[in-house]
């Protein structure tokens, strides 16, 4: 859900999803790749490039409500971030909705980002950086089978802390120092 341009492109994932619709039928039967927002021609073509069309349901942008409703609906979150130095400290507000929901979360993104640490905390899902093709590709599986029997769901711990009102709180203390 959200903006994948050209720079937030990870191939390692469509491979991925590549190699478990090859050699899983049961994965193939089952997998569908939503993409909800603007999405470049790279990243389709790529996607493409590692036939998966058949799999793919591009829906292009949608109103904050639809986006939601399409999250809910979802299995797993994806949250993908551009991989470089600058970008470590960005925090994405569909972070913590996506927090909230419940749903696992896979993340791609620079080493050692805030992103990253959050996720950890929380127990929303699992970071990954760009060249960690063999873990994501585990992890994939691991979920698929916990979908197969009915258990695929987070389990998210201290997101106190991030709601609004808490977060509110946080900044008036540090206005007041």
């Amino acid at each position: 859900i959200g903006s994948l341009l050209s720079d937030r492109n990870p191939n390692m994932l469509w491979k991925a999803f590549q190699e478990l619709i090859n050699e899983n039928e049961d994965f193939k039967n089952n997998f569908q790749l939503n993409l909800i927002g603007v999405v470049s021609d790279d990243v389709l073509n790529s996607i493409y490039e590692n036939d998966l069309k058949s799999h793919v349901n591009s829906v292009g942008y949608v109103s904050h409500k639809e986006a939601i409703n399409y999250q809910n609906r979802s299995q797993v979150l994806l949250l993908v971030e551009v991989d470089s130095e600058d970008t470590k400290c960005i925090i994405p507000g569909k972070l913590f909705e996506y927090m909230a929901s419940e749903r696992p979360i896979i993340a791609i993104g620079p080493k050692h980002s805030d992103v990253e640490t959050i996720i950890i905390q929380t127990n929303t899902g699992n970071y990954f950086a760009y060249n960690n093709f063999e873990s994501l590709k585990n992890l994939i599986l691991s979920h698929f089978a916990e979908f197969q029997k009915g258990n695929l769901k987070s389990h998210p711990i201290g997101l106190q802390k991030y709601h609004r009102k808490q977060l509110t709180n946080e900044l008036v203390k540090l206005i007041h120092k």
